[in-house]
């Protein structure tokens, strides 16, 4: 059963990447074409993102590539790897929302109103609660900004994909509760991330702003 979860893991994480990058270089692409401040911190954010789930990918695919009957000495790597690849990685996607938090804290109501904005997306061994709870917190903070400029976004994609990750995290941090809200949780993640490659490819199409 545990092995099944890690490569259910792996693989929800091999998709979040791809979509993650997609994200990252269309962001950085409507920025270069646009001068968008909004898209260029957008683009640090989901790249950061991307390569947290990169690093997840590659260290955990690593501890399970060592030998079955692992001596002593293998099983504690095991362990430390999977453990510290955690960490490494909550740490990474809090410094991502925190750039979020950045992007978004720094719009007032008045310069939404006089300046024109394009878009606007922004088990024990694999999880960590307090960086989950931290990440809560920080996605709920953006949130709230996101709530009070909402009658100023022209593109609600991005609005909704906040919704949908900050779902995912609060599932993640139920997870001891029922294994099966991990299933959930990967859900909800995935479906922000195709919200937000939605919100940033409309740059390229109606140019909708935030």
């Amino acid at each position: 059963m545990f092995n099944t979860i890690i490569r259910l893991d792996i693989f929800f994480e091999t998709l979040s990447f791809f979509i993650s990058l997609a994200i990252a270089l269309i962001a950085f692409a409507g920025g270069r074409k646009t001068g968008s401040r909004s898209l260029t911190l957008l683009s640090i954010g989901f790249l950061l993102m991307a390569l947290a789930m990169l690093l997840r990918i590659l260290l955990t695919s690593f501890a399970f590539s060592l030998p079955m009957g692992r001596p002593f000495m293998l099983r504690g790597l095991f362990f430390f790897v999977l453990q510290a690849q955690e960490v490494v990685y909550s740490a990474m996607r809090v410094t991502a929302y925190a750039v979020f938090l950045y992007l978004y804290a720094s719009y007032s109501i008045r310069d939404l109103q006089s300046m024109p904005i394009l878009i606007a997306v922004a088990p024990s061994l694999i999880y960590n609660p307090f960086l989950e709870a931290v990440s809560v917190t920080i996605l709920t903070i953006v949130l709230a900004h996101l709530a009070m400029i909402r009658k100023h976004i022209q593109n609600p994609y991005s609005f909704y994909g906040f919704v949908f990750l900050t779902l995912s995290h609060v599932l993640f941090l139920a997870l001891p509760l029922n294994i099966l809200l991990y299933f959930a949780a990967q859900f909800f993640q995935l479906m922000a991330l195709l919200l937000f490659l939605t919100a940033v490819l409309s740059v390229f199409g109606d140019g909708k702003g935030l």
